[in-house]
């Protein structure tokens, strides 16, 4: 007896679970329905946000709502701090919906969740940047009168500026271990493909210093007469002139 009623009352327990747990869907209109899945977004009950709108879709496909339930859940997974989640919800609505007018929206928000996966200390592994630097520029240069370009390209300059910092603390440790010819690459890379990172003038610095400590006088020249050019007011480029002059004499 005891061990019966021991199993009904676990019964009962699931039950009122799943009573709890579960949201109806389908029994009026789409734009009543919908309601109720933005009255768990409201509250912050982002599990049975994202359960009530997948029903909502399964209910009402094809339909514009549903499209906008579509993106109501990567931003639910947004809001919860799933960012890949995130990501992968915002492009499956722009493979679902490729003439949408909101893949805008949906390109932006992607890229951010991607910005947001990645760790903002550079010498830590930065395996989503990349995608996210990658849907950033897609969204600027076919949205470019989005009312989210200027959101998108502050995230990608951003974005951009944190692969230039990378790519230069990766260049100082390979020229602090004596690696001179492995951090020139990055050292130009910064200089070339980043110029507005803020670290230009000091990575041709470092260009001249790494060349002068390889015997490359005249690589050395050519990133010194760069860095004099480009940026004749930097602190760098009149170190930069100190070190030539010392070399050459």
């Amino acid at each position: 007896m005891m061990k019966q009623i021991t199993l009904l009352v676990i019964l009962a327990a699931l039950v009122c679970a799943c009573g709890k747990d579960n949201v109806t869907i389908g029994r009026d209109k789409p734009d009543i329905e919908i309601k109720k899945c933005s009255k768990l977004i409201d509250e912050k009950d982002f599990e049975q946000a994202i359960q009530c709108l997948e029903m909502f879709k399964a209910r009402f496909p094809n339909t514009e709502i549903a499209q906008e339930a579509e993106l109501a859940i990567g931003d639910t997974y947004f809001n919860k701090k799933d960012y890949l989640l995130a990501a992968e919800s915002y492009l499956a609505f722009t493979k679902l919906y490729p003439s949408s007018p909101r893949n805008d929206y949906a390109h932006f928000r992607a890229g951010l969740s991607y910005y947001k996966e990645s760790p903002k200390a550079i010498d830590r592994d930065q395996e989503y940047l990349e995608k996210g630097i990658d849907e950033l520029a897609l969204m600027v240069r076919r949205y470019p009168n989005s009312p989210y370009f200027d959101l998108a390209m502050k995230t990608l300059d951003e974005a951009l500026n944190r692969v230039a910092r990378r790519n230069y603390y990766v260049g100082r440790f390979y020229y602090k271990t004596g690696e001179y010819i492995a951090c020139l690459g990055r050292f130009a890379t910064v200089a070339q493909v980043f110029p507005k990172s803020g670290l230009a003038d000091r990575a041709l610095y470092m260009m001249t210093l790494a060349n002068l400590k390889l015997g490359h006088l005249y690589d050395a020249k050519e990133a010194f007469s760069k860095l004099s050019v480009e940026y004749p007011t930097s602190k760098w480029a009149k170190k930069a002139e100190d070190k030539m002059r010392a070399a050459t004499k």
